[in-house]
Parts: structure tokens; sequence; C-alpha cells
């Protein structure tokens, strides 16, 4: 009975053990070993391969894989590499070597380890081809961008437009985070006052925080100064702990001297208009000095709205005035004792300046009208002002109810024909006067892309 030290045991032990198919050829090519993980491999038994040939059992003797066998076992030579199997088109690494007058064959699969190995390569020729692409933006942009893996943000990476606006002398770059010795000398800025490095956002955005836009100045120490706006994010590894952060920014300094020259300008201007307008008004008083009083306070009153309104529109900087506030401003002269008696009921939203001045004229020509002779001319009349905005139209209400009983009348004076015509074409819509007996009603309606200020014009 052979014991577990028989050679051939041993043998047969270690050839099962080793887990890689491995089959052996006598010189004829009859299978003389054939283990069992051969077997599986080739989902053949034992039984059925012992004792056949190998083109018995594998008819490619004419193919490169049974070349090479047989030039292995003339030449008695070890060969070895990688081919296409016989099962599955699977890629093998193979062992052939001399077996006494035969041959022994070795092989393992090695597809799952070549398709990664593929998947690695394209995964990295993939990520030098998106680091190129990423670096030649970053050369490119005319926005200053910086990246950093260090959490306290003490050395920078910088493209040439970073380089060019903090004045660095290369690529790589020490921060206001970085010892002190080796600190550049430009300083940062909010609002005046000097900014401390970890308040900064690389600095913060490298800590993990969340960095909002900011704009911010910076000085240099031959005393240019230079306003940047920023953006910074974290860096962040497969678990989401911040390793550094990357930053950019834009140089705005031209865009907010042009905007402090505009606002001025524009102050400038409103000066003068506001002295116009006052100039306006005591040539008005001096002209119609001898003429009707009713007549000079009639003018005065319609230069007093005009320059409500404008006032309005000046403290917007001319972006529009809010619709409550210029009907309240337009009807100012009337709500002196009249307050409770004049309501006012709709959305509120900011009206485009153009219109913001037909509208006023027209509400105070109303007002005037309505305090001579309509319901504001008694003690129990009211007005209700009402506006609605739906399906892309503005609709605008003035209803006079308990004044006196209205008549038509028989000629229309400036502020009808100013109010029906002038506001109509300003407004691209309709206005009509209904003198009902109960009280005048007004409406208006127009397109809302025309009143709205912000909404787009087709």
């Amino acid at each position: 009975m052979p014991t577990a030290t028989d050679p051939l045991l041993l043998l047969n032990t270690i050839l099962e053990g080793i887990g890689q198919p491995l089959y052996v050829v006598d010189r004829d090519w009859r299978f003389v070993f054939y283990n069992g993980a051969a077997a599986r491999y080739f989902g053949r038994p034992a039984s059925e391969i012992l004792g056949r040939t190998l083109w018995d059992a594998f008819s490619d003797r004419d193919s490169e894989r049974g070349r090479m066998l047989a030039e292995a076992m003339e030449q008695r030579k070890r060969v070895s590499g990688e081919a296409v199997s016989l099962i599955g088109g699977n890629i093998v690494s193979y062992s052939i070597f001399p077996v006494g007058e035969g041959l022994g064959v070795m092989f393992y699969d090695v597809s799952a380890r070549r398709r990664a190995e593929a998947d690695r390569d394209a995964a990295e020729a993939a990520l030098r081809k998106r680091t190129v692409e990423l670096e030649t933006i970053l050369e490119t942009v005319p926005t200053a961008v910086w990246f950093t893996n260090d959490r306290d943000a003490r050395q920078l990476v910088a493209n040439p437009r970073a380089q060019e606006l903090l004045r660095t002398p290369g690529r790589i770059a020490a921060t206001l985070s970085a010892p002190a010795s080796e600190r550049p000398t430009y300083r940062f800025f909010r609002n005046g006052v000097e900014a401390a490095p970890e308040t900064l956002p690389m600095q913060r955005a490298a800590r993990g925080e969340e960095v909002l836009p900011e704009t911010i100045e910076v000085r240099f120490a031959d005393g240019e100064r230079r306003i940047l706006l920023m953006r910074a994010a974290s860096l962040r590894d497969a678990e989401g702990t911040a390793q550094g952060a990357v930053c950019a920014a834009a140089d705005v300094t031209e865009r907010h001297r042009y905007e402090d020259h505009l606002k001025l300008l524009v102050n400038e201007l409103n000066h003068r208009v506001k002295n116009t307008l006052a100039i306006v008004q005591s040539i008005a008083a001096l002209t119609l000095k001898d003429t009707d009083a009713s007549v000079r306070a009639d003018l005065e009153q319609r230069l007093l709205a005009l320059g409500g309104v404008h006032n309005l529109l000046t403290d917007a900087n001319w972006d529009g005035a809010r619709l409550m506030a210029l009907a309240q401003t337009s009807l100012k002269a009337h709500l002196g004792g009249l307050r409770e008696r004049i309501s006012f009921a709709g959305e509120d939203f900011r009206i485009r300046p153009k219109s913001a001045v037909a509208v006023s004229i027209a509400l105070h020509e109303l007002g005037t009208n309505a305090a001579k002779y309509g319901a504001l001319s008694s003690e129990r009349g009211s007005v209700a002002v009402r506006w609605t905005i739906t399906g892309g139209r503005f609709r605008l209400t003035w209803e006079e109810i308990g004044g006196p009983a209205v008549h038509p009348p028989t000629r229309k004076g400036f502020g009808s024909r100013m109010i029906e015509r002038a506001l109509a074409v300003e407004l691209q819509g309709s206005v009509k006067i209904d003198y009902r007996p109960g009280g005048v009603v007004c409406t208006v309606d127009a397109p809302l892309d025309v009143i709205q200020e912000g909404t787009p014009r087709l």
C-alpha cells in the first residue's frame, strides 16, 4: 500500500494541489496525466481523456498551437507565453516543458487580469487626456485659477493669469497662510478692513467650508489696488473629506470703476433735473402771476407730480418704481385730509420708468378732477384704485363712489385728453373714461411686458 512518503503519491498530490490545469503527453502524444483542474477547465473527465492522443481529443494539430507543441516536442525546449484558449476564447498564460520523452502543459486563465489591465490602461489614458485638456484650459482661460492639496492652503499652484494677477513669479506660490518669512507682500481687504488669512475663500474652502462668491480688494506694496470677484470650492476624496481647494478670481476693477463713474453721472444728472424742475416751477409762477390762480395751481401741481415720480425713479437709480408707492405719490396732493377716502388694491410690482411717468401723470389728473368735480369734492365720496396682472395683461381701474351726480362733459379738457390718448399710446393699450351717474370710472388695459420692469420684451 502506498504511504504518504511514497514519491509517486507525493508527486500526484502536488500536481493535483497546484490548482492550475496540467496535462502530460508521451512522445506519441498520448495523455499520461490529466489533473482535476484540467478536467474542470475543459469540462471533460480524466476517464475520457487518458489513453487518447492529444490530436484525437483536441483536433487542432494544424493550428498555430499545434505547430508550437510539435516544435517544442521536437526540439525538447521550454516554451511559455499567452494565447487564446480553445475554451470560450479566454486568454491563458501557458508553459510547455519537456517531461521524459513527452511534454507537460500547464496554463491558467488570465482573462480577468488582462481585462482589468486593459480597463486600467484605458482609464489611465482617459485621465491623461483629461489632465492635458484641463491643463490646456487653465493655461488659456483669462480667469485666474489657484488650487491646493494642503488643508492649510500655505502653498498654491497658479495658472498664468493667476500669476499675473497676484504678481507671483512661478507656478507654485506661497500664500498669506505660509510662515511669515515666506508670505507675499500683497494683502486682502473686505470693506476697507484687512482680512485675516484664515478667512479668505481658498483657506476656508480647503478646511471644507462652503464658500459663497464674494468681492475682495487686493492691495500691493506699491499702492496699486485691484478688486477681485472670487469663488472657491473644496476638493474632496472619495469619502467626502476635504483635501484641498480650488479658487477662481475675475478682475472686476474696471467694471467697479465704471459703475462708480456711472453712479456719479446719474447722481449729477438727477441733481440737475431736480434743479431744472425747480427753475421751471419758478418760471411758470412768474409767467402766470397775472393769470387765474387756479390755472397757476394746476400747473404747479402737475410739476410737483412730475417731480414726485422723478424722485421715486431717482431713488431706484431709474430701475423702475414700485407701483403701490407710485400710486400713492401721484395722489399725494389729495391724500392730505382724504387719506381714508382713497383706497389702493393690487399686487405690488416694479413698473418701467417710462410707463411710471405716464401712469403717475394720469393718476394725478384723475385725482385733480375728482377733487374739483367728482367724488373727492363731497364729504362722503371715495375713490378705489385697483389693478390686476393676469394673462399677460395689466388692468387698472379708477372708480369714484358717493360723489355728486356725474354728467358727461360738453368738451374734453387737457386731463381727459392726456389720459385717453397719451397714456394709451405710451402703454400700447386702451384707456377709457366712463362718466357714469354714480361716479367716474377709468379703465386701463395694456400688455404686462410694456408695464412691468424685468419682463422680457418680444
